[in-house]
């Protein structure tokens, strides 16, 4: 009966700009460490806001605010979080980092983000001049430069059209999303894919997220659906942090105070209290791989 536990949309701008909303960040990380629950950051390396002009990358060991934020995501490893690219930049054109789309999908109207033709799924070297390739591995060189190593690949929005999904698959072993192949499997599965290993495999969120727009509905929706859970379903969602910052107040000369019965609190109580046990990724897919045969 295993769960797994997100903080997602993570990045050097927007809500985790200021020295102090990365101080509340890690009063969110500190709580999860004295649970002893393993957890999960979907960071976005590069952050861009077209409106205000802003662009920062943790590759840039000259910003004040890259650095800060750096810093920040190794204190978070040390409390037991495993990093992961979230995209590039989550955004695309005129969009804001975390709300626009960076890869292909259906119906886009605004800020629409390039395909990729068949073609590039010839050979490696067409693979490697793709579009989805290129972000990707932009991500991961950022990553490097920042001393940082990922252990997973999520998509912004769960969203690639089927051959930027396709390349996305060779070039991550691990994705941290729902399989868009057999989407609603609650279960860990995978992909015949060219990979390091042959294969990708897919973590999914089947409990999805908590909406800021319906904090109390979506915390209730998940409680109850989790009631329901089979065994071997992955009790597993994602959940904004700064949703947690009205409730962590910063003092002078004392740690932070943050409140009891938080949404995220309730949530990880409430796991707990079904006998779910968190569990980190890479142990989890480890433990999925010495089950099959390959």
């Amino acid at each position: 009966m295993k769960a797994l536990l997100r903080l997602e949309d993570i990045g050097p701008g927007g809500y985790y700009e200021t020295t102090e909303s990365q101080m509340k960040l890690r009063a969110v990380a500190d709580y999860l460490y004295m649970q002893k629950i393993p957890f999960h950051v979907g960071v976005i390396p590069r952050y861009i806001n077209p409106t205000l002009q802003y662009d920062c990358t943790i590759s840039n060991p000259f910003d004040t605010i890259s650095v800060r934020f750096v810093d920040t995501l190794q204190a978070l490893r040390t409390r037991g979080a495993s990093l992961g690219i979230h995209g590039y930049s989550h955004q695309y054109g005129q969009s804001i980092s975390g709300e626009g789309y960076e890869f292909a999908y259906p119906d886009c109207l605004k800020d629409c983000p390039p395909d990729d033709p068949r073609s590039s799924l010839s050979d490696n070297l067409h693979i490697q001049r793709s579009y989805a390739y290129g972000r990707f591995h932009m991500a991961l060189s950022a990553f490097q430069a920042a001393g940082l190593r990922p252990d997973w690949f999520e998509t912004p929005h769960y969203a690639a059209s089927e051959v930027q999904r396709t390349i996305l698959e060779t070039c991550s072993w691990l994705i941290y999303e729902n399989n868009p192949h057999d989407p609603t499997n609650r279960q860990v599965t995978y992909q015949h894919a060219a990979s390091i290993v042959g294969r990708t495999y897919y973590v999914p969120t089947p409990l999805g997220y908590v909406s800021g727009d319906a904090v109390e509905q979506d915390v209730t929706r998940i409680m109850d659906q989790v009631n329901h859970y089979d065994v071997n379903d992955l009790a597993s969602f994602f959940y904004h942090p700064f949703l947690e910052f009205p409730y962590i107040h910063i003092r002078k000369y004392a740690p932070p105070y943050y409140e009891e019965r938080t949404p995220l609190k309730r949530l990880v109580h409430h796991m707990l209290s079904k006998e779910r046990r968190f569990v980190n990724i890479q142990d989890l897919i480890y433990s999925f791989m010495s089950t099959q045969s390959v």
